[in-house]
């Protein structure tokens, strides 16, 4: 009984890689595969982001939640992520799209653990819908688990005894903002008193800690929309004066410094060296996935080609080895945000965040920036390319592999629509595009093409990506 899980382990590993080398077989015509229904990243469980990407012509989705290895709570989380695309679509269904010029809307949910130790989890997610009209609509949920038991903590539970908790946050909220004045802004005293009324419902935002309990309040909840949405920390002290807590908490371990490698030592192949050949790009994006990225990594390796990979900052931070090893093995490294969201709706402030946190993430891990970006979706305006001010890649060839889930039409497109110059898009994230990907590199090096990096079809480099502020779909013309 011992051999099974590494028997079925072989026998998914020899399906995949036979996937990857099935024959060929050239299409006057592409053919298109029946639809089937969107797989996410669930298809092989794994601790860590979990992502939901989805594209149409009138919708947009991009959906993150974790899993840290705990069924239950993995469950539940699972559960409210694909329940809010699933009420997503409900409402987007009977809406009336045509000659809408605010065309796609969009549902984006990034997330961020607050706290958490062997006993205990807290987390954020933050939503923002766009359902048409001139702005979109955020929403806050919080979940706090006590982990022992893998249930789920509501405020009352953090305490003992009666609701007086309830008139000491109240009390506090009060006096943070209006006495103290700690957002640095005079407030109307009447509508911070309305939102923080010692009602259950008025707190139901909130996030253990080891120091206190964190407090998330809506927009309009207690200011006018500027505010944003403040966050107020309380003390375990200041309850415990007057009531006594349920739960223990303890700080959370500290996570060992990263080793990283030297990477100025790294030998970087450089596949079109002599003969002249047709050039051409493969990028893969919406990763770096824990089962699927390496598997196309191995690929890549096997037959010394070199790829361009557009990576989300939240996903690299969840598996940093992953980029190390891009890295290492000399592909080319891109931007593709911190978690997809449309970047055409964002604030300054929120656009800027999206592209610099990535950038210093990737710089951690690999000593050096990306130089160059691909905006969620391919959506962008003359606002996101003069605020990014760095070189942004689309693509030429798009064999649609977020709809149509079969290796062989993926292959067929790609080499039916390949020319000197293109830059592919594939996603590194699901089965059937890892499943393809040798077929189109053996297929397309018979037809005399070189695999290069984006930067290298383009000869952008550090010194020059300055002045590549624009647009690009494809290699320059003759060069």
């Amino acid at each position: 009984m011992k051999f099974k899980p590494i028997l079925g382990l072989l026998l998914l590993t020899a399906m995949l890689f036979t996937g990857c080398n099935a024959q060929y077989k050239h299409l006057n015509e592409a053919i298109r595969p029946e639809l089937i229904e969107n797989e996410t990243s669930q298809s092989i469980p794994d601790v860590g982001i979990q992502t939901v990407i989805e594209e149409s012509e009138s919708k947009t989705v991009a959906v993150h939640y974790p899993t840290i290895g705990n069924d239950k709570v993995d469950a539940l989380l699972k559960e409210f992520a694909l329940n809010r695309v699933e009420l997503f679509y409900q409402e987007t269904a009977n809406i009336q799209v045509a000659n809408d010029e605010n065309w796609p809307y969009e549902l984006h949910i990034d997330y961020e653990i607050a706290y958490q130790t062997e006993r205990h989890l807290s987390l954020v997610f933050r939503e923002e819908k766009y359902l048409g009209g001139a702005q979109s609509v955020s929403a806050l949920f919080t979940y706090n688990f006590n982990l022992d038991h893998s249930r789920q903590l509501m405020l009352r539970d953090v305490f003992k005894g009666s609701s007086a908790y309830l008139e000491i946050i109240s009390q506090f909220i009060y006096d943070s903002l209006i006495n103290q004045n700690s957002l640095g802004i005079p407030l109307d005293e009447s509508w911070v008193v309305e939102g923080s009324t010692p009602l259950e419902s008025n707190f139901k935002h909130f996030l253990i800690g080891d120091q206190g309990v964190t407090f998330l309040f809506e927009k309009y909840q207690l200011a006018p929309a500027f505010i944003g949405e403040p966050s107020i920390l309380i003390p375990y002290d200041v309850f415990t004066a007057h009531i006594e807590l349920k739960e223990i908490f303890l700080p959370a371990p500290s996570k060992a410094e990263r080793i990283l490698p030297d990477l100025t030592q790294t030998t970087i192949m450089n596949p079109v060296e002599g003969a002249v050949k047709k050039k051409i790009a493969i990028t893969f994006e919406d990763g770096p996935h824990p089962f699927y990225t390496p598997l196309i990594l191995d690929t890549l390796s096997s037959r010394n080609t070199l790829a361009t990979f557009f990576i989300l900052g939240n996903r690299a931070q969840d598996y940093p080895d992953l980029i190390e090893r891009i890295a290492v093995d000399g592909h080319s490294i891109g931007n593709h945000s911190w978690s997809h969201p449309q970047m055409t709706r964002l604030s300054f402030d929120a656009l800027n965040n999206q592209y610099e946190r990535t950038q210093e993430l990737v710089a951690t891990i690999t000593g050096s920036a990306p130089l160059i970006y691909r905006p969620p979706y391919g959506i962008y305006n003359e606002n996101v390319i003069s605020i990014l001010k760095s070189p942004a890649v689309l693509w030429s060839i798009d064999p649609g592999d977020l709809v149509y889930k079969d290796s062989a039409y993926i292959t067929n497109y790609v080499i039916d629509h390949a020319f000197d110059g293109a830059i592919i898009l594939l996603r590194d994230t699901n089965a059937h595009t890892t499943q393809a990907l040798s077929a189109i590199i053996d297929e397309l090096t018979q037809l005399g093409y070189a695999f290069v990096t984006v930067e290298q079809l383009l000869g952008i480099t550090e010194e020059n990506a300055s002045q590549y502020i624009r647009i690009f779909s494809r290699g320059f013309e003759n060069k």
